[in-house]
């Protein structure tokens, strides 16, 4: 299944890659300025480039912008079927099966589009919260604090906005464990159970979502590193950049597909009510998908 959606991801990438490679070799010639930025951001060279060839960059981020909404999307489409696979009850794990997969994908994105409405406008509410607190907090201690106090201040409020939106997304994976489980129909309610459920299970469910999610930042700085590191300035170093790349790529969907057997793991363990076996669905019993 990893394999599978690393290749969705991979064409994706090529979307977007295959022509913007086009449209440089196109509005630059022979000119092999551009490839100093493989060395490093030069915001002179990016400038210029900018400045010239603006006109056809343009578009190309625009598509990229549409391209990840529907990547966005597309991660919602494919949760039904990475829930299937990743079952905490031992007995309904089994083969990869792109019919079942993908069926399972169809089945359940109406409602975890409903619940990723649900987490993203509790973010936005937590964000407009912090906001405000954090004007009033500037503003009151503008005039008998420094700099450094009020900087201090809203630092704290980014951290906690950050912590608060952490908790809503592992509350979120919670509830698609729930949306998935007890054929809950209802985005809303699951969500605010799946909140109730990682508070109640701090520890244990939020600290290990705060590990998993630690080893993706490590592994992002080691990316970072590796790629400051590398010398570009050849085919040899692109490519090996290049595979590099697509192993983090790799490893990221990887970990995301482990976040998901993780928190369905904890909630079979933790849950207060039973998990019942997976509820009969269209491509389990012959009929049509719902």
């Amino acid at each position: 299944m990893v394999v599978w959606l690393y290749g969705i991801n991979f064409c994706i990438g090529l979307l977007i890659m295959l022509p913007t490679y086009a449209t440089l070799r196109r509005e630059t010639g022979f000119s092999r300025e551009y490839l100093k930025l493989l060395d490093g951001f030069d915001y002179t060279v990016y400038n210029d480039f900018m400045h010239n060839h603006g006109s056809a960059v343009n578009p190309l981020l625009s598509v990229g912008l549409w391209l990840g909404v529907f990547y966005l999307l597309l991660s919602l489409f494919f949760a039904g079927g990475q829930l299937l696979q990743v079952s905490a009850t031992t007995d309904q794990r089994q083969l990869f099966r792109l019919s079942r997969f993908l069926a399972a994908s169809v089945q359940y994105f109406g409602r975890f589009f409903r619940l990723f409405l649900c987490v993203a406008g509790f973010i936005a509410l937590a964000g407009f919260v912090f906001v405000c607190l954090g004007a009033l907090a500037g503003l009151s201690l503008s005039e008998t604090s420094d700099e450094r106090a009020v900087f201090g201040v809203l630092l704290i409020c980014f951290f906690l906005f950050g912590t608060v939106a952490l908790l809503a997304v592992c509350a979120g994976d919670y509830a698609k464990i729930l949306l998935f489980r007890q054929d809950e129909n209802r985005a809303f309610p699951a969500f605010w159970q799946g909140m109730r459920f990682v508070v109640r299970n701090f520890r244990t469910a939020f600290g290990s979502y705060l590990l998993l999610v630690g080893l993706a930042a490590a592994g992002f700085g080691l990316y970072f590193w590796i790629e400051s590191w590398l010398v570009t300035s050849g085919w040899a170093g692109i490519a090996i950049l290049f595979v590099v790349q697509q192993w983090f790529v790799f490893s990221r969907i990887f970990l995301k597909v482990w976040i998901l057997a993780t928190a369905g793991q904890r909630f079979a363990e933790k849950a207060r009510f039973p998990l019942l076996e997976l509820p009969r669905t269209g491509w389990e019993t012959g009929g049509s998908v719902r």
